[in-house]
C-alpha cells in the first residue's frame, strides 16, 4: 500500500492511500490510530504498513477527514496553550 502524508501538524499526520484519507498519530517514531482506542502502534518506517492499525472504518473521504484533522490539531494546541 502506498501511503502519502497530506499534511501534518504537531504530532497529527493526515494521511491518504490514494482514494480514501485517514488522520493517525506520530509519537516516539511510531505511528498510531486516533480513531479508536487500539492503542498498539506500528514504527513510522513502516508507514506502507498503516493497515494494520487502521480499520476499514477508519478511512474516510478527504472532506470529512480534514474535518476531523482540524478539530484533533485545535484541540491538541489549546491543550498545549493551557498547559504553558
Amino acid at each position: 500500500m502506498t501511503i502519502t502524508v497530506v499534511t501534518d501538524q504537531g504530532t497529527h499526520l493526515l494521511i491518504t492511500d490514494g482514494t480514501r484519507y485517514a488522520v493517525i498519530e506520530r509519537r516516539n517514531d511510531r505511528l498510531y490510530n486516533c480513531h479508536n482506542i487500539q492503542r498498539a502502534g506500528i514504527a513510522a518506517k513502516d508507514i506502507a504498513t498503516v493497515e494494520r492499525i487502521l480499520d476499514s472504518g477508519d478511512w474516510t473521504d478527504r472532506e470529512t477527514a480534514q474535518q476531523t484533522f482540524g478539530a484533533i490539531t485545535e484541540r491538541g494546541t489549546g491543550l498545549a496553550e493551557h498547559m504553558r
